[in-house]
């Protein structure tokens, strides 16, 4: 479904903004990463874990293993705005189900989804991966002690629940050319739409922030529309000092 809709031209985030709202999928990360041509940049959601590894006798050390969302990408702009872009995304998570001693520490395995294409892209395009399924499986069994073992009769003192989970990932890029902006050229920050909230808002309404656009059209009322304002009471407030 995500292949044929982005196929036929649709937008990738009002496509994934809908399929979220309806419960049907789930952003793992969005990075906005920059990089030189012919230069890797490389991106990490997730943690480190430490890991031991035996030395010589008696000794081990101690490495960090990475694990969550990694991104790396090398671009190479060829002639007419064309991007060869080489890509290499990776998904893990802890397998704390299957836990593997070494050294009397019990460490737990890594369950890793790994992709390494490269592909030949315009300014703006989007491709994606799929097909980075995912199948958990589990089962947990109750019975009541010793009835439970009896063969037949048993039956009707054990219960059985099953619950399989299958995830499929979806990896999807849309590269862009950045160009230098020139001195007199405004620079835009995701902060220029919203504005602090007032009491009203932060206190009753639970927004820290507010749309930009909303303060124009709430010109001349009668409430502060933005910032933090506490009325103090005619005459002013009484204030204690306090000294360290």
């Amino acid at each position: 479904m995500l292949g044929r809709m982005i196929a036929g031209g649709t937008t990738v985030d009002v496509l994934l903004n809908a399929l979220e709202q309806r419960g049907v999928a789930r952003t793992l990360a969005e990075p906005n990463l920059v990089a030189l041509s012919g230069d890797t940049a490389s991106f990490l959601a997730g943690g480190e874990y430490p890991f031991p590894v035996p030395g010589s006798v008696g000794t081990y050390s101690i490495e960090w293993k990475r694990y969550g969302v990694m991104l790396a990408f090398t671009p190479t702009v060829l002639k007419d705005g064309v991007i060869n872009l080489k890509i290499e995304p990776e998904v893990s998570q802890l397998d704390t189900s299957h836990p593997v001693t070494i050294l009397g520490t019990s460490v737990p395995p890594l369950i890793t989804r790994r992709a390494n294409t490269t592909i030949e892209l315009r300014d703006g395009q989007s491709f994606m991966l799929g097909g980075l399924l995912l199948n958990v499986g589990a089962t947990a069994q109750e019975q009541v002690p010793w009835v439970g073992d009896v063969p037949v009769l048993g039956a009707l003192f054990r219960s059985a629940s099953y619950q399989k989970n299958e995830t499929d990932l979806a990896i999807i890029v849309t590269p862009r050319i950045v160009r230098p902006a020139r001195p007199s050229d405004p620079l835009k920050s995701p902060l220029d739409n919203t504005l602090p909230a007032n009491d009203p808002d932060l206190f009753l309404m639970g927004k820290p922030e507010v749309p930009r656009a909303a303060r124009r059209e709430a010109v001349g009322a009668t409430v502060p529309f933005s910032g933090h304002m506490l009325d103090l009471p005619k005459g002013g407030a009484n204030v204690v000092a306090v000294k360290n």
